[in-house]
């Protein structure tokens, strides 16, 4: 079994600005929200042994409250890390030419990367994470990293690829039989 978490809610998230690796803190709801993650987590019935989480401190502090209410090790991966939203991380997530590369797999953000780069770089992780069947991780990383990991177990059409999005601090759990079962049918 694999978790996956979006952070907390931020102020930005709040107020619709893109804040892709702009290192964002937490907001008072989203501390409020990693609390509530991390009381979700305990009453797991197949409890979660360890936590990775992105670099980005928003995730971090996520991650370090369910880790120590719970009493978990925890660790970075810089693979999870929030898409590279290039020239429009700050702006508002209504700009026109926002939306229209938001809908493309492949097309990347000015000074930026795609949702392709990032599934590119989340696969690898998965499929070593699949190897260790001693644990069971929660993974707490963003909205387009969880958007990735979505399409690895259940893969979607496009447009539902690009209108999922995962609210804050929202646990989701994926059956690893799932993944490999898709790939061996693809």
């Amino acid at each position: 079994m694999l978790y996956v978490a979006r952070h907390g809610e931020t102020d930005w998230n709040k107020k619709g600005i893109i804040s892709g690796r702009s290192d964002i803190a937490l907001s008072k709801i989203g501390y409020h929200q990693a609390t509530l993650l991390a009381e979700e987590v305990a009453n797991l019935d197949a409890p979660i042994t360890r936590i990775i989480h992105s670099p980005l401190n928003r995730a971090e502090e996520t991650a370090r409250i369910v880790s120590e209410a719970n009493h978990l090790p925890m660790s970075v991966d810089e693979r999870l890390i929030e898409l590279d939203y290039g020239d429009y991380d700050g702006k508002s997530d209504e700009l026109a030419g926002y939306q229209k590369i938001r809908t493309q797999f492949a097309v990347r953000y000015p000074n930026g990367e795609s949702l392709m780069d990032v599934y590119a770089r989340i696969v690898p992780l998965l499929a070593e994470l699949e190897q260790d069947a001693e644990n069971t991780y929660l993974l707490v990383c963003h909205n387009s990293v969880i958007r990735a990991i979505k399409n690895y177990f259940e893969p979607l059409e496009n447009e539902k690829v690009f209108n999922y999005r995962t609210p804050n601090a929202k646990l989701i759990g994926f059956e690893w039989r799932k993944a490999l079962s898709n790939i061996k049918s693809a």
